[in-house]
């Protein structure tokens, strides 16, 4: 459970992001010697109370690895 940096309330998790005009969402990518890795796709937590929006990654493995 993660809780509102702002007010303290229970956030909404796992959320998608979407950017208009483009339907393949966000992900995050390290970029090394010309090789990408795809690490996570970008998850949304938004609360209900006062509407504070962060986003996160779900899966830290290949980040660690």
């Amino acid at each position: 459970m993660r809780k509102c940096e702002k007010c303290g309330a229970s956030m909404k998790l796992d959320l998608r992001l979407k950017v208009n005009g483009g339907g393949y969402g966000m992900v995050v990518r390290v970029d090394e010697k010309q090789k990408a890795t795809t690490i996570d796709d970008v998850r949304v937590a938004v609360c209900p109370e006062c509407g504070y929006t962060e986003m996160y990654l779900e899966d830290l493995t290949k980040l660690k690895s």
